[in-house]
């Protein structure tokens, strides 16, 4: 039995936290601004996991103000999604 190697660089800690964000991507040659929310469901030094209603895919950008720290801005690209029971689970790496 092949035993399972963690490909991540950073440990994931649970969390559960909303998030509004707004997510940047081009629709038919045309760049879009999408207000949305979702749910931060795992967090590391390099990313984040969500959980949201909005369609993210790979290449998507997500800006979002952190809540702790007044007007800092974060910025994440969704690196991978996948719908689970009509929403969408992604992973982010901060950028």
């Amino acid at each position: 039995m092949e035993q399972y190697k963690e490909k991540r660089r950073f440990k994931r800690v649970p969390c559960d936290e909303p998030v509004d964000f707004t997510v940047l991507h081009m629709e038919v040659s045309e760049f879009k601004r999408v207000r949305s929310e979702g749910k931060v469901v795992d967090m590391s030094e390099g990313g984040i996991g969500v959980v949201t209603a909005f369609p993210l895919q790979p290449g998507h950008v997500l800006e979002w103000y952190d809540k702790h720290q007044q007007g800092y801005l974060h910025i994440g690209l969704v690196k991978w999604a996948s719908e689970q029971n009509s929403q969408f689970r992604a992973g982010l790496a901060i950028i």
